[in-house]
This record gives structure tokens, sequence and C-alpha cells, in this order.
């Protein structure tokens, strides 16, 4: 395990003005105007603001005091439900645990003392299965085939489960307590549980392939798989009743179950999310606003400075980071903006394919990207 950084590049977005945005070593000006690689496809009123959005194929879900799945293409509303703030149960940072695999999409919701796991139709939101847990529900995510893949208590113990697309559980893998499990990631046909250990487990059976310790009074958190590479937080728990701080960034080799990188954040703490990947770099957002961009392979930092970002979205190599000013297009390797999109008051973002998706004000915008 290496900790590596280089010098700065200058610095990203500094002094943010009505027309001017300061990036790596030039400017680059605006006036409300985007003449860039992105053509508005539709822009309509949104009443209630919205906790967070999931785009996925033609579906664009907005979480609020309802969930509302409108068409990507057109922005017709396509279903409305009644589950909504207050009943959507959010992952420890704070966010709606949407998943989605094909036609279906599955979220934790709140029943009394109950967590309940729901998968629906994207298609007109019928309900398809829900199941209840009495105890512990960690994070949940709909995966191949549609099978869900879930941390949670059960009889003989806390764990990591999979149940068919009818809500059968078909295989659970058992987890010491306080290992977690908490985090989950999926994909390729591993799944990553992430807690005072980082373990990898066959998807088809619930097999634990490695497992990576985390350290005395630390832990993983929010993983993210990208083929053989995943990301992952450092946290460090600061009290006995779980409270945290993320601390650093882990780059790791999938394959080998190995730490190939880690960065730990100077002066600061990193804000609580999965860190984004972009292209040949990984993201980490610092709690103070900034945005620093670190070499895939090696960690290394490539560029870092003051974004103040409400929210922020990858399309392939593209960076999209929401402000009041409007959504910037970064370029991830330099930390150069190239374009503004005009959408003030932008305070949450969805990618999927080539469309963004901005809730920002009181509207909900989609942008087709080239």
């Amino acid at each position: 395990m290496s900790e590596r950084r280089l010098s700065r590049r200058g610095l990203l977005l500094a002094g943010l003005g009505a027309s001017t945005v300061a990036v790596g070593a030039g400017a680059a000006w605006y006036g409300g105007r985007f003449s860039g690689p992105a053509t508005l496809r539709w822009r309509k009123p949104l009443p209630v603001p919205a906790d967070d959005l999931y785009l996925t194929g033609d579906t664009l879900l907005a979480a609020g005091s309802g969930l509302t799945a409108y068409a990507a293409g057109d922005g017709a509303v396509r279903w409305q439900s009644d589950i909504g703030r207050g009943d959507i149960a959010p992952g420890r940072s704070g966010t709606a645990p949407f998943s989605s695999d094909r036609d279906s999409f599955a979220i934790r919701t709140a029943s009394g003392d109950s967590a309940v796991i729901r998968v629906a139709a994207l298609g007109d939101g019928a309900q398809r299965w829900r199941r209840s847990f009495e105890g512990y529900l960690g994070s949940a995510l709909l995966t191949w085939g549609g099978t869900v893949v879930a941390a949670a208590d059960s009889a003989s113990g806390r764990g990591l489960g999979a149940y068919d697309a009818t809500g059968q559980r078909w295989w659970h893998g058992l987890e010491q307590a306080d290992d977690g499990p908490f985090d989950l990631a999926a994909g390729g046909g591993t799944v990553l549980v992430a807690g005072r250990r980082l373990c990898a487990h066959d998807a088809a059976d619930g097999t634990r392939r490695w497992s990576l310790a985390a350290g005395d009074g630390l832990a993983f958190g929010r993983p993210a798989l990208h083929g053989d590479f995943a990301v992952a937080l450092g946290m460090r728990y600061i009290d006995t009743d779980f409270g945290y701080r993320n601390l650093a960034v882990h780059g790791i080799d999938v394959a080998k179950g190995e730490v190939r990188w880690s960065y730990a954040a100077p002066g600061g703490f990193l804000l609580d999310g999965v860190p984004p990947k972009a292209g040949s770099t990984v993201l980490a957002v610092h709690e103070d606003g900034t945005l620093t961009g670190l070499d895939v392979s090696s960690g290394w930092e490539r560029w870092s400075g003051r974004a103040d970002p409400t929210d922020l979205a990858v399309l392939g190599d593209r960076l999209f980071v929401a402000r009041a000013e409007g959504v910037l297009t970064v370029n991830p390797v330099t930390g150069d903006t190239a374009d503004v999109l005009p959408e003030r008051d932008a305070y949450r973002l969805a990618a999927s394919g080539s469309r963004l998706a901005v809730a920002a004000g009181d509207t909900l915008a989609l942008y087709d990207v080239r």
C-alpha cells in the first residue's frame, strides 16, 4: 500500500463569479449560454424539490414527497407513487438507495418498525415483490437477472443474502457483526462487502474469495466496482456508537484482493459518498468543497481546488459538477472547465448512457450529451 501525491496544478473553479470560471491555467467565459457538446431535450416544472434522481435506460425516477417516473425521451409522467419522503429509507450517506436491472428497480423503504425491500417495474411502477426485515437492513442492490443482494439480519445471524426474482432467499453468508456488513457494490459476478473488512464474494453462491482488514478502529465504506478495479472510502471510528470520519480513498485490485494505493485527505475530511470515477481519474470529494483528481493507476494527485459542488455526475470520461451558478463540464484529467450548462441553483444530477438529468431551482431538465 502506498500514499503518493503530486504537486497541485493550479486552482480548480476558483473565484467563480457571474461570468468567469477560473480553471487550471486559464478561464472559461460564459454569460448564461451553453454551446458545448450537450443539447437540451426537455425542461419542465418541478413543484416539489427532488431528494434524489435516478436515471436508467429511458426512465428517470425522482423521489421527493412522492416517487415519480418520467419518460427520458420527452419528460412525460409515466406513473406516480405515494412512496416518498419519510418512507424511503436513506443510505448512510443520506441518499435514496435506488438500483435497477433491465426493466425493474429496487428501493429500501421503512414500514413501521420494519425495513422493506421493494422491487417494482420501471414501466408502470407495479410492485413485483417485497420482503420485510425486522432487524438490521443495510445496503440492497438489484443486480443480474432480477437478483437482490442485501446486507441484513436473519435467524442465523447478520450477513449477506441473495434473493431471487420472486423474493425468495437462495443463499446466505454470515459475517461477524462488528465487521459490518454495511455497504455493497456488485458487478461482473462479484459482490463487495464493506465494513471493518472489505470482502469479495462470488455472486453465484456467496463464497468468499478474499478479505482485507481495515485495521484497528478503521473501516471501509462506499465501495464501487469498475471491472477489476474498485474504489472505497477509508473511515475511522470516532466513538463507540459507530460514528466515523472519512479520511482516505483506497484503490483496490479486485483480481488480487489487494489495496493498490491509498490517498489520505490532507488537512481535512472527505464527504460521505461513493468516490466517483471518470475515465482514468478517481475523484476525492472533500468536506470543505475541494475536489481532487487522482490517477486511477497510482493514486497520484493530478489536480485539486475548491469547487463547492452540490452534486456530481459522471458520463464516461466527463465529470459534471452542479453548483448554484450552473452545471460545469470538467475535464477529469486536468481539472479544466470546458462548458457550463445554464441551470442556476442546480442541486441534483443523474447520468446514464448519453443523458444527464438536472434538478435546478423549481425545474427538472434532461440533456443529450454528445
